[in-house]
């Protein structure tokens, strides 16, 4: 069982596009709304693109950017906080971290698309 559940989450990482095409259908089918499926989708997946980049990073360049990512993590969470302060002069947390966390799953999604890209690349270039 144990093995199991390590493979589902392997091959959740490896494949986080096939997934998050996957977790959409089932949350359009749960909640019938596209955008409430956009928005649940989005949450969900990224941790997945997260982890995802960085199992890329460690396998394309040998070498752990976790620390960078969380140092990244924490200045997106600084500017959210700073542009929700300069929209509406007043600070709401839930409200700034979902802009940080939806900011983080594009930028996340676009870096794993790009290091993905650059991989392929850089093995046919090899």
């Amino acid at each position: 069982m144990g093995d199991l559940i390590i493979y589902v989450f392997a091959a959740i990482v490896t494949m986080p596009i096939p997934f998050l095409f996957v977790l959409y259908f089932l949350s359009r089918k749960w909640h019938g709304h596209k955008r409430k499926a956009v928005h649940q989708t989005a949450n969900l997946s990224a941790p997945v693109f997260m982890i995802a980049v960085h199992v890329l990073l460690l396998v394309l360049f040998n070498q752990s950017f976790l620390a960078y990512i969380v140092i990244g993590l924490i200045l997106l969470l600084g500017l959210s906080l700073i542009i929700q302060y300069k929209l509406h002069e007043e600070l709401q947390f839930r409200r700034a971290f979902k802009g940080f966390w939806r900011a983080s799953f594009l930028l996340f999604m676009f870096m794993y698309m790009g290091l993905s890209l650059f991989g392929v690349i850089g093995s046919l270039m090899a």
